[in-house]
């Protein structure tokens, strides 16, 4: 369901969800009172300051009284706004060392094996969806634009809100075994979201911002044709295959694909390097619980 708080929380670039008529709302808008909605929030990560130590958790804290509007949790630069978590003591930037992820370089290695079977599927072309979940002759003409007479951003997902699509991860062997071997950002019903993401030719992926900083979104490019970029904080990229970046979607961002030809990459949300392993269960305890709290 679009409006799942926690689905905006882990939905990376989860995903389909960083798009404003998603209807998103938090579980505090919900609350009438928000104390008892602090109360069940730092109940739900009690044994994890319990295991890891107080001290651990006092940046994640800050962000939750944050989230909690006990403070202006809004970031000072304009150009990054989350549209429902923004921890605030980790490193700004639109951008990130995606080395940073001890894993990066496992798939950067293996990027050609990745393509191959990535190109197998183009071929194909049968089995990408919607990545906006639109059905046939759906429009999205607020996040999807572009020249060509039907613009469109799809995807073959090995994951989507934390569910394993084992028939996709068995058509794509040895991308589902790297995937299988690295660090996911695991939530319940939420995350990871994992796939080879598909921009048709003249199609633009239009400006829009994610949800937390808490999750990156990491790109492994693949099929890279000229005039494709990302531009994320007003800063342009353009892919280069094999090359991965790391950024950070609460900021601004957008997409495009102006060549005829189509542009794929291995698309994946995951954690934001400078948490720590503390911090990183605390964030999945109180988004799970979040969850728990609008279900």
């Amino acid at each position: 369901a679009p409006d799942r708080v926690a689905i905006e929380l882990q939905g990376g670039d989860g995903l389909r969800a960083l798009f404003p008529q998603t209807g998103m709302r938090s579980a505090l808008d919900d609350a009438e009172d928000p104390l008892p909605l602090g109360a069940r929030l730092f109940a739900a990560f009690a044994e994890v300051r319990q295991r890891h130590g107080a001290n651990s958790l006092r940046r994640f804290e800050r962000a939750l009284t944050g989230y909690l509007r006990e403070w202006d949790a809004r970031p000072p630069d304009a150009r990054q706004r989350p549209k429902l978590f923004w921890f605030p003591d980790l490193p700004p930037g639109p951008y990130h060392d995606p080395m940073l992820q001890p894993w990066a370089a496992t798939l950067r290695d293996a990027w050609q094996d990745i393509r191959d079977e990535a190109a197998d599927l183009l071929r194909e072309d049968r089995d990408f969806v919607s990545f906006l979940g639109l059905k046939p002759g759906q429009k999205a003409p607020g996040s999807i634009g572009g020249a060509a007479a039907d613009p469109a951003w799809d995807a073959f997902f090995f994951y989507n809100h934390g569910v394993r699509y084992d028939a996709n991860h068995k058509r794509c062997p040895r991308t589902s075994a790297l995937l299988e071997s690295i660090e996911l950002c695991r939530v319940a019903r939420q995350a990871p979201e994992i796939c080879f993401s598909l921009i048709r030719p003249q199609s633009s992926i239009l400006p829009h911002y994610g949800v937390t900083n808490t999750r990156l979104v990491f790109h492994l490019p693949l099929v890279v044709p000229p005039d494709c970029a990302l531009n994320v904080g007003g800063v342009e990229h353009r892919w280069r295959e094999g090359e991965p970046i790391l950024f950070d979607d609460t900021y601004e961002h957008e997409a495009w694909n102006r060549s005829d030809q189509p542009r794929l990459i291995l698309l994946m949300d995951c954690w934001n390097p400078h948490l720590t392993e503390g911090e990183k269960e605390a964030v999945r305890h109180v988004i799970e619980a979040i969850d728990a709290i609008e279900h």
